[in-house]
């Protein structure tokens, strides 16, 4: 029986091990509202503009080059290189913030199944703001599944 227990305990471990990495793609509503779809991109992983809550068009209006400010956010990626670190953390990722046109250093860490602690910051990890982002289903209204991957 202990042996049983034992192997029960070691497989469970090494699925949720497994599952790590895997554990952060999905869509996410950021707190002001927008879906980000994070998916794996070769051994990174981005985040795609897929829609909002409001479900009305955005546009990239403070990029900083002039030829982008016309386009619509809508299938951009805003996250780029983030990287599995272990224990349910990404790093060395980007984020590209359109409400001010800069791009930040992001790190995340999944704090259960459905909520994501994202971090930008410039340089150290203390210089920089988090939001809290919760997973949402791609039934959800305003999702644009055509560009879920």
């Amino acid at each position: 029986m202990l042996k049983v227990l034992a192997s029960s305990v070691l497989l469970l471990m090494s699925v949720y091990a497994y599952a790590g990495a895997d554990a952060i793609q999905g869509i996410w509503e950021t707190e002001d509202g927008g879906y980000v779809y994070i998916h794996p991109e070769g051994d990174t992983w981005v985040g795609t503009v897929v829609g909002s809550r409001a479900g009305e068009a955005r546009y990239d209006a403070k990029n900083p080059d002039e030829n982008l400010r016309d386009r619509r956010l809508l299938g951009v990626n805003v996250v780029t290189g983030l990287k599995y670190d272990g224990d349910n953390r990404w790093d060395d990722g980007e984020v590209y913030s359109p409400d001010n046109g800069k791009t930040y250093d992001l790190s995340a860490e999944l704090k259960d199944q459905d909520t994501l602690k994202v971090r930008g910051y410039i340089g150290i990890s203390l210089l920089g703001r988090s939001q809290t982002w919760q997973r949402i289903d791609e039934s959800a209204p305003h999702v644009q599944k055509e560009f879920l991957q």
